[in-house]
């Protein structure tokens, strides 16, 4: 039985982790968790005891993550080349989700945000570690940056309405 409640534990937690970097935390519902996870929403409450516990526990994996990345030495030398923006300057999907799902949640979620870098010393701590080395916000701008040229080259903008149509 131990092994059934941690597996469940567990795939609560990896569907709660790709339903918060797509819709992040207001566009997330308890619901669609225990759906996608083949669980009943109590189980969700049951291991993680709130949406909000379950979105910080995914927040500091996701910082954990980024911070990871950053700090590869490897990484520090691709986005130093001569073309930062070119193809090789960012290879990890993953990490591209983590820092749009990252704007995303500062713009929209900003209160949230900050209160949860006031009353979670990890999330500070991570928060901290990311931006206070001029090399990584370099990197995440380069990031941004990179993905921006993949949604033009890739010609995403055509099947995007038009400026005007969004500002209306």
């Amino acid at each position: 039985m131990a092994n059934n409640e941690l597996s469940n534990e567990n795939k609560i937690f990896e569907v709660a982790n790709k339903i918060f970097l797509l819709y992040g935390y207001h566009g997330t519902t308890l619901q669609q968790i225990a759906t996608k996870a083949g669980v009943n929403k109590s189980a969700i409450h049951y291991y993680f005891r709130s949406k909000g516990n379950i979105y910080a526990i995914v927040l500091r994996k996701n910082l954990t993550l980024l911070l990871n990345t950053l700090n590869n030495s490897g990484y520090y030398s691709i986005s130093k080349s001569n073309e930062p923006f070119s193809e090789g300057a960012i290879q990890n999907i993953e990490t591209e989700m983590i820092v749009w799902f990252l704007i995303n949640e500062i713009r929209t979620n900003n209160q949230f945000i900050r209160e949860m870098i006031r009353t979670d010393d990890k999330i500070s701590s991570l928060i901290t570690s990311i931006f206070s080395y001029p090399e990584n916000i370099e990197i995440l701008e380069s990031l941004i940056t990179s993905q921006f040229f993949k949604i033009i080259n890739n010609d995403l903008l055509a099947k995007i309405d038009p400026i005007e149509q969004a500002l209306k």
